[in-house]
């Protein structure tokens, strides 16, 4: 296994390979693997070490603030620090393993929201999607969904006019926080191949380049040790906040358009708990029959989510929305999901409704982050951590439109469960709370949005920074759009994308 400590190596070493990857997460792991066992030396110079580290995490301290129309700001210093992970497998070591592509309205260019659009569609994206749940060990989602047989699981009987679908997502086993064993594995396995080497506490401090050339990394160790690392290609994978922060660190490297940094979208979910005055977030299933398709026992168990598709957003004018349904549980082990609400702990799950029990099910909302140039990373030239690169401010802002669009969707989900006897459902969160109540996710988005358009995007459909003819990114940076779906296998599928176009360009197809 070809796993070195950068810090072991004398002073001023020379790291050269065909291609360099920077970044040791799940985007730049899956781009090795892929590669490995080809003619082409790959090198992955990774941050961390083996195990999570505090001097380690302390590097991506930065300083951020959530903003939104009629809410008071929301500091979030703590958010840049603690919502990824500086090791091999990077935030992959404390992922839950969940999985979903993202639909495909998510791709298309929609009129009603600005900057949407990708440069590639679901259809040209779906064998990578295959093929990265094929890597992860879960079942493949397919464009066309078959019917569940399983009495158990049948959706709830909505009107395809309303547009609302049952979209399913499963967990893969290869996470640090599922199977730490599986995940170890899959993290360092791969190291054996003999094409390639991994660095571990190797820091990319600069990215050096001559016209639109790449022509070497900088590379530091906490402990004052210096490398140069050159190859004839580099991808830079470190995340969505931290790809920004090299770039710009890098004599502004891919900036030429104003356009890296910007378009930060990230991924949030909206409940409410009741008490004795008002109801919290909470729907009422006006049926008898199990709704494990929903909302299974298991907090890991496969299920679907109540999703709007291109019909339902077209028609509400909105963007993508989800509502995750789930049961109560008052008490019990982790592996059950856990109720929000007041109210459902106050129930035994069920409530009467004229002659038919009713389901009481908590459920949480999320709404896409519409593209925002003024939601952004920028540089805190004035702080510096240890290394000497600046920190970082993220400005998480979001317009008057986000708001609207949760609400409308919400109420157009509510009517759709009403109009099919389906169900009600209860929105009790005021929209000048809504940022104080949301819940972050460990996503960040389009800091490096992908487009043919040089001035309108960081990297063209390559993955290629418009700037430079030997660098791609790779990772949740390049997405237009954020969607719904957790980012990662999307990430993967990307980064597969990106290892055949490496193939074909550097004649190591096989």
């Amino acid at each position: 296994m070809t796993i070195i400590d950068a810090r072991t190596l004398p002073d001023a070493s020379p790291l050269e390979a065909d291609l360099l990857i920077i970044g040791g997460g799940l985007a730049g792991i899956t781009l090795a693997k892929e590669l490995a066992g080809g003619p082409l030396k790959v090198v992955i110079l990774e941050s961390g070490g083996l195990e999570i580290d505090a001097e380690n995490q302390s590097l991506y301290a930065g300083s951020g603030v959530q903003k939104a129309p009629g809410n008071p700001d929301r500091p979030f210093d703590d958010y840049p620090a603690q919502s990824r992970i500086r090791a091999l497998g990077g935030s992959g070591m404390v992922w839950g393993g969940k999985c979903a592509p993202l639909d495909p309205a998510d791709f298309a260019e929609r009129a009603w929201i600005p900057h949407s659009g990708w440069p590639i569609t679901r259809t040209q994206m779906q064998p990578y999607y295959d093929r990265a749940c094929d890597l992860l060990e879960i079942p493949r989602f397919p464009l066309e969904r078959p019917a569940s047989t399983e009495p158990e699981r049948q959706p709830l009987a909505l009107d395809p006019a309303d547009g609302f679908f049952p979209a399913p997502r499963a967990f893969s086993k290869f996470s640090g926080g599922t199977d730490k064993a599986a995940f170890d594995a899959f993290r360092t396995k791969f190291a054996e191949a003999a094409n390639i080497t991994v660095y571990l506490h190797a820091n990319v401090v600069k990215i050096r380049r001559q016209g639109d050339q790449i022509t070497g990394l900088d590379v530091a160790c906490l402990d004052g040790k210096r490398h140069m690392a050159k190859a004839a290609r580099y991808v830079l994978a470190v995340g969505g906040i931290e790809n920004v922060r090299l770039l710009l660190a890098s004599d502004n490297l891919g900036n030429r358009e104003d356009q890296v940094g910007r378009f930060f979208q990230g991924h949030v979910t909206y409940s409410s708990d009741g008490d004795s005055e008002t109801e919290g977030t909470a729907v009422a299933i006006a049926r008898n029959a199990p709704m494990d398709l929903y909302a299974p026992a298991k907090r890991l168990a496969a299920h679907c989510v109540i999703g709007a598709g291109l019909k339902a957003q077209t028609r509400m004018k909105t963007g993508n929305f989800t509502a995750t349904l789930f049961r109560a549980a008052a008490s019990g082990p982790e592996t059950e999901v856990g109720a929000d609400t007041q109210t459902i702990r106050r129930t035994s799950g069920r409530v009467a409704k004229g002659q038919t029990e009713a389901q009481l099910l908590g459920y949480f909302a999320m709404a896409e982050h519409f593209p925002n140039p003024d939601s952004r990373v920028t540089l805190d030239p004035e702080h510096k951590d240890p290394l000497g690169l600046p920190r970082i401010r993220l400005t998480w802002a979001y317009g008057e439109r986000d708001h609207t669009d949760l609400e409308r969707s919400v109420a157009g989900l509510a009517d759709a469960l009403g109009a099919s006897g389906e169900g009600r459902m209860c929105w009790s969160i005021e929209r000048s709370k809504l940022l104080a109540i949301s819940s972050a996710s460990r996503h960040h988005m389009g800091t490096t949005r992908m487009h043919a358009d040089p001035k309108k995007g960081v990297v063209d459909p390559d993955l290629r920074l418009h700037e430079a003819k030997n660098l791609y990114i790779a990772g949740s940076s390049v997405f237009p759009t954020s969607g719904i779906a957790n980012p990662t296998l999307t990430i993967l599928a990307l980064a597969m994308r990106l290892a055949d176009h490496l193939k074909t360009q550097t004649g190591a197809a096989r």
